[in-house]
């Protein structure tokens, strides 16, 4: 069955991928999809793993730059008032 992707910025991505790797324009969706369905299929233990060095990572740049932890969170009105948002969602 063929698969006619009608998408433009899908087009250019699959043709960029193929020309950088060498490959013709199908291997390069087969390689990307199975990618992408390799990791829906990583185990609870793996997920886990990932999840808790991601973690390690972002604790130790914490302590590298200093950053300490919000004793709050910001409500949604500061949130909004900080980033310039009126009552009509302009700026």
């Amino acid at each position: 069955m063929a698969l006619n992707i009608k998408d433009s910025e899908t087009e250019k991505a699959v043709r960029m991928l193929a020309r950088r790797r060498g490959l013709t324009l199908t291997e390069a969706v087969r390689q990307a999809v199975h990618h992408e369905l390799d990791k829906d299929e990583l185990s609870e233990e793996e997920k886990e793993r990932r999840v808790a060095a991601a973690l390690a990572r972002m604790e130790a740049l914490d302590r590298k730059y200093g950053i300490k932890p919000a004793e709050r969170s910001m409500t949604r009105e500061e949130m909004d008032d900080a980033i310039g948002y009126d009552e009509n969602g302009m700026w």
